[in-house]
Parts: structure tokens; C-alpha cells; sequence
């Protein structure tokens, strides 16, 4: 949505005049570095960004067990794919996320090699 930052410029700077406290929006997504720019330009001094890591052992329901950092380890720590249903379903998120980081954010550090030769690295 190109139009957001804009969007939510108006409506925080308004926020003041109709008695609106500060932390009213909060946006999730990922951070491609268009976004990250556009954020940046558009709401300088009005936003503030979060780093949100993986879970860690402590986050899950197997730390009380003895094989606690398996489940962790064979799917990782992302939610979708630790929370997945089965290891398949887990795989198959794994994949689709590789190939979309692949196709869409290593582009834009400059390799433009295909997704499939990336991948094999």
C-alpha cells in the first residue's frame, strides 16, 4: 500500500488536536528496505521500530522437556513454521520463505543471479 505512510502521517499529526495519544498504529511486516526507506521519509520523528527475533528455547513449549531444543532446531524459531502442524507443513513454510528471500531480497543488495543458483549456494 504506497499510500500508508502518507496515510498515517495525516492522521498522527491530527491525533494531538482531537485528544489522541501517541502509539495509536501499530504496522507488522516485513522490513524490505523500500519500506524501511518510505517509513523513514514519511514519518520521521513519529514512528519507532521494533526488532522482533525468533523464539528462543525459553519461548517454547518443549523448554521443560529433556530434547527442548530439537523441535527448535529441526524447524526454527519463526512461528508459522515451529507452530506448523507436522514437520511437512513446516518444510514446505521453510521453502516458501526461502524462495521468497531469494526472488525479492537479495535482489536488492545487488546480486542478480536466479533464485535457483542462489539457492545451491
Amino acid at each position: 500500500m504506497p499510500d500508508l505512510f502518507r496515510s498515517l502521517r495525516r492522521l498522527i499529526d491530527e491525533g494531538p488536536r482531537s485528544s489522541y495519544r501517541t502509539g495509536r498504529f501499530l504496522t507488522l511486516g516485513s522490513a524490505s528496505l523500500d519500506l524501511s526507506r518510505q517509513s523513514g521519509e514519511r514519518l520521521a520523528g513519529r514512528i519507532a521500530y521494533v526488532d522482533m527475533a525468533p523464539f528462543d528455547i525459553l519461548e517454547t513449549t518443549a523448554a521443560n522437556s529433556d530434547d527442548a531444543a530439537a523441535p527448535l532446531w529441526a524447524r526454527g524459531g519463526f512461528p508459522e513454521r515451529y507452530l506448523a502442524g507436522d514437520d511437512r507443513k513446516s518444510l514446505r513454510w521453510r521453502r516458501g520463505f526461502i524462495r521468497s528471500y531469494l526472488e525479492r531480497e537479495v535482489p536488492l543488495f545487488g546480486p542478480q543471479a536466479p533464485a535457483e543458483t542462489l539457492e545451491r549456494l
